[in-house]
């Protein structure tokens, strides 16, 4: 055959690939973007296994599948970040290949990773001149950059910050807007969105799927991978299935509810969990009273927090990143003395505020990264097990670590948690999944009064989701005070008798159930009532 080569991607001629019926969905067009037969292995592990797929303009197509499934790896193939081992992608029907992220991106393909990369300490408009094409050279016009980014961000319907100010004076909601005016600088077709309303309150929310709508109406094709399944059905126009890196399908959304969403990624039918709003709430068991705290730059993170949880309680705290949640986590996890303030627990006041000394005053802790605070991923499974005195302890005799209850601990907590590991593995060779089970289990197996959880469930799919949320509230069934700091509102809303936002470092009176979502948005968003 013979090969046509433009400067970005090479083409081979092939025929054009064309869109397939799905049942109850309405005809749609040839495909803009596609993928044939594509494989990728890292090492032992077959991440794609001969995936086959198209997309087409004008749509929003969503992409679901448990940690593991193989959609990140799908998407980063299609945004030029990794080759594939076999098979083809292909680009208006044509095979192209992408060596980089920058052969993507002239090729019409942005992605936004749920990650930022944005420059803090520089301006909006610097920001953009990152990626426009007429500013990315060796000489900068401050003043056309800024012309340049407004008049990018008019032509595709966004709302765009004052260009003077830096990105650490916005909220995420913009700075996520940022980030999609730099996907779609080099005229993007094709726009990847990683998880983008992770960090979003529901008004930007809602301003998120407007503008998506706007851009499927310019024709161009919005790939959106998420793990809630609500947004699935509310903004995707046809939604595909990974698992065990195949495609089980793709599908049209509105034809299936969210349960047999959540079973086709799983395999296996997701029981519903009860609400157990009827738990019967003990004394107060955690009283933080007027707690302040500084971040590392010496300036006011928390001010003035004050809340009690009582025993068999779960009690929500809201917000949006970067308001005080990992102070507050820091401060109740003995990893930051308070500036102000106090905490006690059974009546007992804390007066030394380190790790040992708040886990022995019965505050347990699962920190919001499991790789960099909850594991040492050198070590095994087991022996991330029993990180922790108390349970060394447990498994001690006479002052000597006993091997065999160490093993007989170690394999009941992975029973118990369903962690599907070999006990002697390293932890980094675990899905996030798995990991996140481990940091819980053993959380958990100290039985603490207080339970401090913070984003326990970010980054997680639906079963892993559903098992760390079964386990928080089988704690508070025996009595456990949880305190639940999250990001995810569907998360806070799901789990808590009891919810408070944290904005700007001060925290809102609690609401009880049934919770208005609109006011806790707006909470969210800063506007105290």
């Amino acid at each position: 055959m013979r090969l046509r080569r433009r400067s970005v991607v090479g083409e081979q001629h092939a025929a054009p690939l064309h869109a397939s019926a799905i049942p109850g969905e309405t005809e749609v067009s040839a495909s803009l973007l596609a993928v044939r037969d594509i494989s990728k292995c890292f090492g032992n592990t077959q991440a794609l296994a001969d995936v086959t797929l198209e997309f087409h303009a004008g749509e929003i197509h969503a992409v679901l599948g448990e940690n593991g499934a193989g959609k990140s790896t799908l998407m980063h193939v299609l945004a030029g970040v990794y080759r594939p081992d076999s098979g083809a992608v292909l680009l208006d029907g044509w095979p192209a290949v992408f060596n980089s992220p920058r052969a993507a991106r002239r090729a019409g393909i942005g992605m936004v990773h749920q990650h930022f990369t944005l420059v803090e300490p520089l301006t909006v408009a610097e920001n953009l001149a990152l990626s426009l094409p007429q500013q990315s050279g060796w000489r900068y016009d401050a003043a056309a950059a800024a012309a340049e980014a407004r008049a990018l961000a008019e032509r595709v319907g966004l709302d765009l910050s004052p260009t003077e100010l830096t990105v650490a004076e916005l909220p995420v909601g913009a700075r996520q807007r940022i980030e999609i005016l730099k996907a779609l600088a080099h005229a993007a077709r094709v726009l990847i969105l990683d998880e983008p309303t992770a960090v979003l309150t529901p008004q930007e929310v809602r301003k998120l799927f407007a503008m998506l709508r706007g851009l499927r109406a310019q024709g161009r094709l919005i790939i959106f991978i998420t793990h809630k399944l609500r947004e699935v059905r509310e903004i995707a126009d046809r939604v595909t299935i990974m698992r065990r890196g195949c495609v089980v399908g793709t599908f049209d959304p509105a034809l299936l509810s969210e349960s047999e969403m959540a079973e086709r990624m799983i395999g296996d039918v997701v029981p519903a969990r009860p609400r157990l709003t009827e738990r019967p709430r003990g004394h107060i068991v955690l009283n933080v009273a007027q707690l302040s705290a500084r971040d590392e730059r010496g300036l006011p993170a928390l001010l003035d927090v004050s809340f009690v949880v009582r025993g068999s309680e779960v009690f929500g705290i809201a917000g949006v990143d970067g308001n005080g949640q990992r102070e507050l986590f820091e401060v109740l996890a003995g990893l930051r003395p308070p500036s102000g303030g106090a905490v006690s627990v059974r009546g007992s006041p804390v007066t030394d505020f380190t790790p040992g000394a708040l886990l022995a005053a019965g505050i347990g802790h699962i920190p919001p990264d499991r790789q960099r605070d909850g594991l040492v991923l050198p070590m095994t499974v087991q022996e991330n097990f029993l990180l922790s005195r108390t349970l060394v302890d447990r498994c001690s005799r006479r002052g000597f670590l006993s091997v065999k209850a160490a093993r007989r601990f170690s394999a009941a907590a992975a029973r118990a948690y369903d962690v599907r590991a070999d006990l002697d593995a390293p932890a980094r060779s675990l899905s996030g999944g798995n990991q996140q089970r481990v940091v819980v289990a053993r959380a958990l197996a100290q039985r603490p009064a207080v339970l401090v959880a913070a984003n326990p469930s970010r980054g997680l799919d639906v079963a892993a989701t559903r098992a760390v949320a079964d386990a928080l509230l089988d704690s508070a069934i025996r009595g456990c005070a949880v305190v639940l700091i999250s990001t995810d509102l569907d998360e806070v809303l799901d789990l808590s008798d009891r919810v408070a936002v944290l904005s700007r470092g001060r925290l809102s009176t609690g609401l009880e159930s049934p919770i208005d979502i609109e006011q806790l948005g707006l909470l969210m968003a800063g506007v105290q009532h």
